[in-house]
């Protein structure tokens, strides 16, 4: 008999043959399935990364940000009092060209701290903002000096 034949008959030997086949063997919708998911979960991981190098990247801004900062106050406080006084630096020099820098200083008044006063009181208020970038973030440090 011939192969077409016995399929026709649905002979016992090729319905099992199916059976097994049926089994055994992925359809294509659960290909097809199965492909999408993987293609959605492979995209959420891939879009994760754009956003991870940005974090990164803004992270990494303001530490120079707060170092630049830093490193003023402390120049600041190595100068002798009367030499201290307001300062603008609209770009620094290579390579923190994106950053500017501000140095404020008032007079402190320790009766009244919420007020800036007029005359020395002895002790000055210094106020160092770094901004970075397009966005103009800063980043604010405030220290106060007294007279040696």
């Amino acid at each position: 008999m011939g192969k077409q034949r016995l399929l026709r008959l649905g002979h016992p030997a090729l319905l099992e043959l199916k059976k097994i086949n049926m089994k055994n063997a992925f359809t294509l919708i659960e290909t097809i399935i199965a492909i999408f998911i993987l293609a959605v979960g492979i995209t959420a991981v891939l879009t994760m990364f754009p956003l991870g190098i940005q974090i990164v990247n803004s992270s990494k801004m303001a530490t120079i940000a707060t170092h630049l900062a830093q490193e003023k106050i402390e120049e600041i406080i190595s100068t002798p009092y009367g030499e201290i006084s307001d300062e603008s630096e609209p770009t620094l020099a290579s390579p923190f060209n994106a950053y500017s820098r501000e140095t404020e200083v008032t007079y402190f008044d320790p009766d009244n701290p919420g007020v800036t006063s007029s005359e020395d009181t002895g002790i000055k208020k210094i106020k160092v903002t770094v901004s970075r970038g397009v966005a103009n973030k800063k980043i604010e440090f405030s220290t106060l000096i007294t007279k040696k």
